[in-house]
């Protein structure tokens, strides 16, 4: 499965598309090296009005050709923009075809957006790769869903991605229709999640086990709503390398409070999940973080996360690696097992 970060985009419902240049290329340069597929940096053309009123959009609402030869030149992951057929912001395609833009995304909803194709012929006709997202998909009936299928893989498209735009699947639904439509066409078929009733990462796996390719994720699941599939979940599950997973721990905290989400015991708690560690442990990196005036998250990730630790880890031990000496009163985790 190939996994496509849309952190960037997803997250600008979260705080209105207020992030800044500067912010956006400190996210990108912490992702870029993660293992990543894809990494999706916003709009394109902005959103259409039935979409949301953003007074202070920042760079993420609408990048322009410049802005994306300028990111693209200094990243390995390959970029991917969504253009909105109904986005308000004048886009020369001759010019991004030229800014090094790995992938054009067109949502698609049957019935709304009626001119997508000629939009597919401008994006082909400029040397634009695009794919076909078809959002509300549980709106549409496997049938629509199919001839859209078609009708993208007519057109040229490189990937058809279904689009749980309402959170609303649940995971047999997913997996029916993803074999269903496999089964008709041959382009490859990608899968967006949503959280609304925490099976974002059950449908993925659904739609894999019905013959999706691709998948969307965000960094903790940032997204409108409840959010999306968490990227550093995915990641774990497509047995990516720990490097890069460690990679998008390490950048969690932050990305999260430039998005002006505060998060900070899911986000620890997850950490722990991650480190596959007990509660009597996590109760040592608690009092070290007292005894340090250090961020526990911070702490651990800098000092603990990668080492080879015990099973269970002696308090002595996570002591020594954080640079603690021992306390008056020694609490020995490994001792409890007795």
């Amino acid at each position: 499965m190939k996994l496509l970060d849309v952190t960037l985009r997803d997250g600008g419902f979260v705080n209105e598309f207020t992030l800044d240049h500067a912010a956006a290329l400190r996210i990108i340069a912490l992702l870029d090296g993660a293992e990543l597929d894809a990494m999706e940096i916003g709009y394109l053309t902005g959103l259409p009005p039935n979409h949301g009123y953003y007074p202070a959009p920042g760079i993420c609402y609408a990048w322009t050709p410049e802005q994306i030869a300028e990111v693209v030149s200094t990243v390995t992951t390959p970029l991917v923009g969504m253009l909105h057929p109904g986005g308000p912001v004048p886009l020369n395609l001759h010019e991004l075809a030229q800014s090094g833009l790995a992938l054009v995304r067109i949502p698609v909803t049957p019935g709304v957006q009626s001119n997508w194709r000629d939009f597919a012929d401008s994006l082909g006709a400029a040397g634009l790769r695009f794919t076909v997202n078809l959002t509300l998909a549980t709106w549409s009936t496997p049938e629509t869903v199919a001839e859209c299928a078609g009708a993208a893989e007519q057109a040229g498209a490189d990937v058809f991605y279904i689009a749980d735009t309402n959170s609303a699947f649940l995971p047999h639904r997913v997996e029916r229709l993803f074999r269903q439509i496999s089964a008709a066409v041959r382009i490859p078929l990608g899968f967006h999640a949503h959280d609304g009733k925490r099976l974002a990462h059950a449908n993925v796996l659904a739609a894999v086990h019905g013959g999706a390719s691709w998948a969307d994720a965000s960094l903790g699941g940032l997204g409108r709503g409840m959010g999306n599939a968490a990227t550093e979940v995915l990641h774990e599950i497509t047995g990516r390398r720990q490097g890069g997973r460690y990679r998008l721990l390490r950048a969690l905290p932050e990305i999260a409070l430039a998005f002006g989400v505060d998060r900070t015991e899911q986000l620890w708690q997850q950490l722990c999940a991650f480190m596959d560690i007990w509660p009597p442990t996590i109760e040592v990196f608690e009092r070290a973080e007292v005894e340090l005036g250090i961020d526990k998250y911070t702490l651990v990730v800098n000092r603990v996360l990668g080492r080879p630790l015990a099973r269970p880890p002696r308090e002595t031990d996570l002591r020594e690696i954080m640079g603690l000496g021992m306390p008056d009163i020694r609490l020995d985790t490994a001792d409890q097992l007795h």
